[in-house]
Formats: structure tokens, C-alpha cells, sequence
């Protein structure tokens, strides 16, 4: 009865140690400049904007503004967001990074309130060799580009890697799901 009592003691002052100790953060945010600043980012749970960061628990709050801030991550969700333009806008803004390397995949989530329902419009985006994101796929019922139209750029754009460019060709798939991993290849091999 006494090791049943002393076990359970020592696993609740475990318990309690392991809840006591604060995690390590290790976001970071990188500036327009280049800079890589180490610190803790805070984002709003309804997000109105992209939320703060602070280097010291003491320093002030800093706005981490597309235009001043390149990219920032945040490590409890393992996400990377990147300051981009969107094809015919002029000013940069946020978006989740879905894959980095010779094309990058963006995701944008947005939510639609219709009737007391939340509904997740999901667009996504692609650039290669600029910071310039084009729309390719959504599940909305519109977008600013046909689905053809965007099949035709998505072709384009694989069509220096004839392995990923054949694959893309003989499936004729144009999922999410397969457009992701089209970009993992494409990323992972060099071009034949």
C-alpha cells in the first residue's frame, strides 16, 4: 500500500513539474531586410490582422506587417507564413506555406459567414522565381481564372521537369491532394 502511495505521489509531482516548466519558443520572424529575429509570436484568436511578436518577455509588442516582415513561423502549430503578392493586387499579404523550393504552394483559408453557418473557402497559389502568387486551385464555386486556364499555367509551370510533367499529363488529375504532391516531386528531382 505504501509503494502504491509513494508511486502515485511521484508520478503527480512529475505531473505538476512538467506543467510548471515553459516550454522554449522558437519562432522567429524574418524582415524585409534579411534580419532573422528570434522571439514569440502572438496571433489573435479571431484574427483581425497577423498578429504581434516580442523578442524579450519585457519588450514591447512589435505588429508584424507584410510590408516589414518577410516571413514568420510559428512553432506550436508548425506553420511558415510568407509576405506574397497575389497576381493583380499591389500591396503583399500573409500566406500559409504549403511547400518551399523551386515552386512555391500557398494556401489561403477564409471563412464565410451564410445563415448562422461558418463555411472554409480554401484557395491556393503557386509562384516560381518571384514572390508574385498565382491563383491555381480552390474549392469555391469562383475564382478569378477558369479551371482550364489554371490547368493550363499549372502545365507550364511543371513542364521543365519531363518525369513530374508525364505524370501530370497521363493522370489528368487536378485535386488538392494531387497538386501537392506533384510539387513535392517537382521540388525533390531536377529536371531531365
Amino acid at each position: 500500500m505504501k509503494s502504491l502511495l509513494k508511486k502515485a505521489a511521484i508520478c503527480i509531482a512529475a505531473a505538476l513539474f512538467t506543467l510548471g516548466v515553459k516550454a522554449q519558443s522558437n519562432d522567429y520572424v524574418i524582415t524585409t531586410k534579411g534580419d532573422s529575429i528570434p522571439c514569440t509570436i502572438k496571433i489573435p484568436l479571431i484574427t483581425c490582422g497577423d498578429g504581434n511578436y516580442k523578442t524579450t518577455e519585457n519588450s514591447p509588442l512589435v505588429k508584424i506587417k507584410p510590408e516589414t516582415i518577410k516571413e514568420y513561423y510559428i512553432s506550436k502549430k508548425n506553420t511558415l507564413y510568407r509576405s506574397v503578392i497575389k497576381e493583380g493586387k499591389s500591396k503583399p499579404e500573409f500566406l500559409l506555406v504549403l511547400e518551399t523550393g523551386k515552386i512555391n504552394l500557398y494556401e489561403e483559408v477564409t471563412e464565410i459567414y451564410v445563415n448562422n453557418t461558418v463555411t472554409q473557402i480554401t484557395k491556393w497559389y503557386v509562384s516560381k522565381g518571384s514572390d508574385i502568387a498565382r491563383p491555381l486551385k480552390t474549392d469555391d464555386v469562383f475564382m478569378s481564372k477558369s479551371r482550364k486556364q489554371r490547368e493550363g499555367e499549372f502545365t507550364t509551370l511543371i513542364s521543365d521537369n519531363n518525369a513530374v510533367y508525364a505524370q501530370y499529363t497521363s493522370e489528368n488529375k487536378f485535386s488538392f491532394k494531387r497538386i501537392r504532391n506533384l510539387v513535392q516531386q517537382y521540388n525533390n528531382t531536377t529536371s531531365i
